[in-house]
């Protein structure tokens, strides 16, 4: 597709500094990056996210569509996957260093209405403060045309499943008990899906707030940290 741009209504202006994965540094003109791209060497790829990252790709190809944006570049495994599987993918991201397709802030991105068929968010949103939630949504939901895919993180302690079986399609199932304690800013999480003060009911209540239809969630079976919404616009 060729990429629509468009500035930011003259009500939002912009920072200079802005960032997909931004928080303000007390009042919000100012921005730095939490996550830099040296991040994402090392030890971070293990096989729990190996998996995240194909659950990740089979959702957006599962929404069908074929403008497929993704914010947040991390390691580039889900863009590589779905353009591998054929979808026309953008990205985006504050960081210039990661070679996003739109270097931009995720609240007030310079792209077009209804830009994208979908728009996948993956451990994101919780880099930004709660109150700062329900503003982005609304901005996801400005640029995209069918669906909004967020991850956020749900950490469980407790154990997989699974069952493979010759003739049917394994299945995989994640069982265990949310952590039981108040999210406390580490440098880069806000909160975290489950953790006290921010229930499922929580979230689902601040996405219908922003105008969305919950179509679908789950938590990949063999996840005990992911959880994924399938948002629909209305």
């Amino acid at each position: 597709m060729a990429l629509q741009t468009a500035p930011p209504p003259p009500s939002r202006p912009r920072s200079p500094e802005a960032t997909a994965c931004a928080i303000p540094a007390d009042p919000p003109k100012k921005s730095r990056i939490q996550v830099t791209a040296d991040h994402y060497l090392g030890d971070y790829l293990n096989l729990p996210r190996m998996i995240t990252y194909w659950y990740q790709a089979k959702t957006v190809r599962d929404c069908g569509g074929r403008d497929v944006l993704e914010i947040g570049v991390g390691m580039g495994l889900t863009a590589w996957i779905l353009r591998r599987w054929g979808l026309s993918l953008s990205t985006l991201d504050f960081d210039p260093v990661l070679r996003p397709t739109v270097a931009g802030d995720l609240r007030t991105m310079p792209l077009a209405d209804n830009s994208f068929d979908t728009i996948l968010i993956a451990e994101v949103l919780e880099h930004l403060p709660w109150d700062a939630f329900v503003p982005a949504l609304v901005e996801l939901r400005r640029v995209a045309r069918r669906h909004v895919i967020v991850t956020l993180p749900c950490p469980l302690v407790g154990f997989n499943l699974g069952l493979n079986v010759p003739i049917l399609e394994p299945r995989f199932w994640a069982l265990g008990f949310r952590q039981l304690s108040r999210p406390r800013f580490d440098g880069q999480h806000y909160w975290e899906l489950d953790r006290l003060g921010y229930p499922k009911r929580r979230i689902r209540a601040a996405m219908r707030e922003a105008g969305f239809e919950v179509e679908k969630e789950f938590r990949p079976g063999l996840s005990l940290y992911n959880y994924f919404f399938v948002l629909r616009n209305l």
